[in-house]
């Protein structure tokens, strides 16, 4: 009988909590979050700069409203002051889970571009979206999937080194 206690008890409890872990909201099993593509960790913001991104609501159908917020401030009282390689300075992109770029479409000229950030000031880029196509600055329709969603200064090649915490949002068929 001990014996049968010793082993029971654990596998009672393991069964409980992959029951518990396996729940989702409305009944439909839990999705895990997709992690940033492959070698695009965040990387630490220069200076006392800090990067946000917000997206509302992170689940959505096709044809919804949704609200995007990235932000970029400089938290110190010094002024901050950045030579950048084009005329892209700083922004977003969406990467769908398997790495295609979605949006948004960015032509960056490659020209020197200073960047002066007064100390305790905010830039922000606010898009809302609420119709089938355009969403994330995409040029036709999203499709249904999950997403990742960047922050951060643009590079030399006009791609977006992530300096916010991503959003992953799921996007799902029209109803």
């Amino acid at each position: 009988m001990h014996r049968l206690r010793r082993w029971f008890v654990p596998v009672a409890l393991l069964l409980v909590l992959a029951a518990v872990a396996g729940c989702g909201v409305r009944g439909k099993r839990a999705t895990e979050p997709l992690p940033p593509p492959v070698g695009e960790g965040v990387l630490p913001a220069p200076g006392n700069l800090k990067f946000t991104l917000t997206v509302t609501p992170r689940r959505f159908a096709v044809g919804e409203r949704v609200t995007f917020e990235a932000s970029m401030f400089n938290e110190s009282k010094e002024v901050f002051e950045r030579d950048c390689p084009n005329d892209c300075v700083w922004d977003y992109d969406v990467v769908a889970a398997d790495g295609t770029h979605i949006g948004p479409r960015r032509d960056c000229i490659p020209t020197e571009t200073e960047l002066k950030l007064e100390g305790g000031e905010l830039r922000m880029i606010i898009r809302n979206w609420n119709r089938k196509e355009g969403y994330f600055g995409a040029g036709g329709s999203v499709a249904p999937g999950r997403y990742v969603i960047n922050a951060g200064f643009v590079d030399e090649t006009g791609k977006v080194q992530p300096m916010a915490e991503p959003a992953i949002v799921e996007v799902l068929p029209a109803r």
